[in-house]
């Protein structure tokens, strides 16, 4: 019979060695692109590694701020420092690695506490996912409401959209506010599960939505949109790097739609940058020919800020405790 020592052990030698090798994987997939070419990426980067380092900076912004956000969250079961946030945010970037849609990123930060109830913390980390979550639909809303402007058919589109285009804004508006109004009283949730019969002898666990307040839930809102204008100017960035000629609004409306149609395609890690690149194709195509610019800016990004992170992670995952004395 294992110890559980040993079999904690065991876990996270396999947690790694999964996450490795659904990297690898990804890595290999971008090739899937004829028109990629390791070569070309390395060329273009020639002279631009000043600003390579501001982005590695920025991705470190970009999770920092993740750290708080999870840490302000967690404290309402167990008060953390931030470098254990920290370490808990990049264990779970390498959990997430080989599950679909990152699910595993709630299992691989809950195991960094100690003495809080590890399936309220899942839940609590429900709630920042949700904020940025809906960051991301917001914003993309009004990106795909935008996106129309930057197509050569501009005005064949318009009209044939003339009364559908309005409609598509009033559901957007309508999904915004209702998203927003719906995450802001979380606590309505918690007594709505209350009364739900069978659900009560879980009121430890639904208790967990009416921890935070509007102005809370808004504060974390707020880190989220902070996470959101970090990622947003990478991509910018790593555009001009690869010579993908664009205006800042035009990036930005077409940025914004990216991340809302990447955020609602179901994906595990290993097509992952696979689903980037081919969304990143179609949507920059429109203004740009420059496909191996965009491939190359697609591909750099995940690199920086999802490839990093995950091996930064795998360190942390050895700090993990699957088994409490």
């Amino acid at each position: 019979m294992l110890s559980k020592k040993t079999i904690g052990f065991l876990l996270k030698i396999g947690i790694v060695a999964f996450a490795l090798f659904f990297l690898y994987e990804q890595l290999i997939a971008k090739s899937s692109f004829e028109q990629f070419n390791n070569a070309d990426v390395l060329q273009q980067i020639k002279g631009h590694y000043s600003i390579l380092i501001v982005i590695v900076l920025m991705m470190f912004l970009n999770w920092f701020l993740e750290a708080l956000k999870w840490q302000f969250l967690i404290k309402k079961i167990e008060v953390i420092s931030f470098s254990r946030s920290v370490r808990a945010v990049f264990s779970g970037i390498t959990v997430s690695a080989f599950t679909p849609n990152r699910v595993g990123e709630y299992g691989g930060r809950v195991f960094c506490l100690e003495k809080a109830d590890r399936i309220q913390a899942v839940f609590i980390t429900i709630i920042g996912s949700m904020a940025q979550l809906i960051t991301t639909i917001f914003f993309g809303s009004i990106g795909i409401l935008l996106l129309p402007s930057l197509m050569p058919e501009f005005t064949q589109i318009l009209s044939l959209m003339e009364y559908s285009y309005p409609i598509l804004v009033f559901v957007f508006l309508l999904l915004n506010s209702l998203l927003i109004f719906i995450y802001l009283n979380t606590s309505v949730l918690s007594l709505l599960l209350s009364r739900i019969k069978f659900l009560n002898k879980y009121e430890k666990y639904n208790s967990v939505f009416s921890f935070y307040s509007a102005e809370e839930l808004a504060k974390v809102l707020l880190f989220s949109v902070a996470r959101y204008t970090v990622f947003t100017t990478q991509f910018f960035i790593l555009l001009h790097v690869f010579g993908v000629v664009i205006n800042y609004t035009d990036a930005l409306v077409l940025i914004m739609t990216m991340l809302f149609v990447i955020s609602v395609i179901p994906t595990i890690a290993i097509t992952e940058i696979g689903v980037r690149g081919s969304v990143a194709l179609f949507l920059f195509g429109l203004i740009s020919s420059n496909t191996v610019g965009i491939l190359s800016a697609t591909f750099v990004m995940w690199i920086i800020n999802l490839l990093l992170p995950a091996l930064i992670g795998t360190a942390f995952i050895f700090t993990l405790k699957f088994f409490r004395k």
